[in-house]
């Protein structure tokens, strides 16, 4: 299976290229016949006048005047040549670099979906595969109670690990299509964070996550979507810092908006990734292992229809801090 995936992406790659060397080729011919036009033009444009002053006779009265018209003829043939092939050039050279923006913006939006797949299989798999594996080991073996509760325990992380995936995708599918209505309502963010913090905190008991916030902190939102953004940045915490590193949820006031900060202790996100990871599928270096793509997109569309906004940015020595600001609700 490994080696036809391998083939096929060659092939594709073998496919590719060959569109893009056929793409300049015809360019180049379409430049190059456009030069040669003009070339041949201004070369007939001469030899035209040219065999318009020998027709004139040179003992003429008038000899200056009709040589005179018939060189600016000549200029005005030339610069008429020169500014409709200039004009034609910038159009060829406009309208192929639109087209060359649009191709390789659909080769790597195609990119990202291939890889989008391959990842949402694997994150689909794991939790399935450890679920079935757990059930199958209860089933078939007489254990204690500690290991019976661990096993359980697992199983239901990686249950609450799918239904998290499945609502990303479901509530993506919605929002892009417009089918999605918000329902608005005022919500205390403090307990809603410090619920979300609780409920990571007993599924993961052995990792290291902390709430510090201000009471009866209030914004105007959808409660269905805010828990999921919520869940979702505290999960990508979560998932990119260590078992023993701390996962921190700050909430405070900021001017008229509420702040939440949540900062984690991994890798960090690199300047140049900072502008791409709210894109859909995209998943920077340091997270090429885990992940849909789909949690930090989802959360900032999220963020958006609630007139917010989201942010990361360094948290010193390492790891990241995504900032989210939302108007407040009195």
């Amino acid at each position: 299976m490994a080696i036809l995936k391998t083939q096929q992406s060659q092939f594709k790659i073998k496919k590719l290229r060959t569109i893009f060397i056929l793409y300049w080729f015809l360019l180049t011919y379409i430049i190059a016949a456009l030069v040669f036009w003009y070339i041949a033009l201004n070369e007939q444009n001469g030899e035209l006048t040219r065999y318009r002053l020998a027709l004139i006779d040179v003992r003429s009265h008038n000899y200056q005047s009709n040589k005179l018209a018939i060189e600016d003829s000549r200029k005005r043939k030339t610069a008429q040549y020169l500014g409709e092939g200039a004009t034609f050039l910038l159009l060829i050279i406009a309208g192929a670099a639109y087209v060359f923006r649009i191709i390789k913006r659909q080769l790597y939006q195609s990119q990202q979906q291939q890889n989008f797949m391959m990842a949402i299989t694997h994150e689909l798999k794991t939790p399935i595969a450890v679920t079935k594996l757990n059930l199958e080991t209860l089933q078939k073996r007489k254990l204690d109670e500690g290991q019976q509760h661990k096993l359980i325990s697992t199983t239901i992380q990686e249950t609450d690990r799918l239904n998290a995936l499945c609502n990303n995708m479901l509530l993506t599918s919605q929002i892009e299509s417009g089918s999605y209505s918000l329902v608005k309502e005022k919500i205390d963010l403090s307990e809603l964070g410090e619920s979300c913090v609780n409920n990571f905190i007993s599924r993961y008991p052995q990792r290291k996550i902390r709430i510090v916030s201000e009471p009866g902190l209030y914004v105007s939102g959808d409660k269905t979507l805010l828990e999921l953004a919520v869940n979702n940045l505290l999960d990508n915490a979560l998932k990119y810092s260590g078992k023993d590193d701390l996962v921190l949820m700050k909430l405070n006031r900021y001017d008229l908006m509420v702040e939440m900060k949540i900062s984690d202790e991994g890798p960090g996100v690199s300047r140049e990734e900072r502008a791409k990871i709210f894109e859909k599928y995209f998943r920077g270096s340091a997270r090429q292992t885990k992940g849909t793509g789909l949690g930090l997109y989802l959360t900032k569309n999220i963020i958006d229809q609630h007139k917010g906004s989201i942010s990361v940015s360094e948290n010193k020595p390492h790891g990241s801090i995504f900032i989210v600001l939302l108007p407040g609700s009195v």
